[in-house]
């Protein structure tokens, strides 16, 4: 479960005013994922054997999309909703090229579904909301600063990233 020691500032959360979607209901959908990955794994000396992240209810069932090194060797992933309730999860896919990672929760989240998007990109100079898990406290307002290549320490690599600022405050959270 997300930690209740970090909120964002009230004057860099969200606006519900300023979004033609229902910001709460949107925020329910975002979900705490920790992941756990064996000592000996070929990525748990660079990413860690503990991964803690947010992902979204993408699918009515359950189905979760989260950063990709999340699901990368995880054994046991667990994810915590809205309300604290702790919901087993299994890694089903990464994709390198999108740097998308899925997870199907083992149990009923009773979660909303976000809709996938088909119209047009995010471009610079769009507003946008850049959450994590715990609602609004955990959600900051911000603009898309830049689209551009993305090369992770990782050996990670992504042709068109998309880059915000304000940036998510390091040690604020999930991210």
């Amino acid at each position: 479960m997300p930690s209740s020691e970090w909120e964002i500032p009230s004057d860099l959360q969200p606006d519900p005013a300023e979004h033609e979607f229902d910001l709460d209901q949107v925020l329910r959908s975002v979900v705490a994922v920790k992941a756990m990955v064996p000592a000996d794994a070929f990525t748990a000396q660079t990413l860690g054997t503990e991964r803690i992240g947010s992902g979204v209810v993408i699918r009515p069932d359950g189905l979760i999309a989260t950063i990709g090194y999340m699901v990368t060797e995880a054994e046991e992933i667990w994810l915590t909703t809205h309300d604290g309730r702790a919901i087993p999860g299994h890694a089903l896919a990464y994709d390198f090229e999108t740097g998308i990672g899925l997870i199907q929760a083992l149990g009923k989240l009773n979660l909303p579904a976000l809709p996938l998007e088909t119209g047009a990109l995010p471009q610079p100079g769009d507003t946008c909301v850049f959450a994590s898990a715990g609602g609004r406290k955990h959600a900051l307002r911000c603009t898309i600063a830049a689209r551009q290549e993305f090369a992770g320490y990782w050996e990670y690599l992504l042709d068109d990233a998309i880059f915000t600022a304000p940036a998510h405050p390091p040690g604020a959270g999930p991210g």
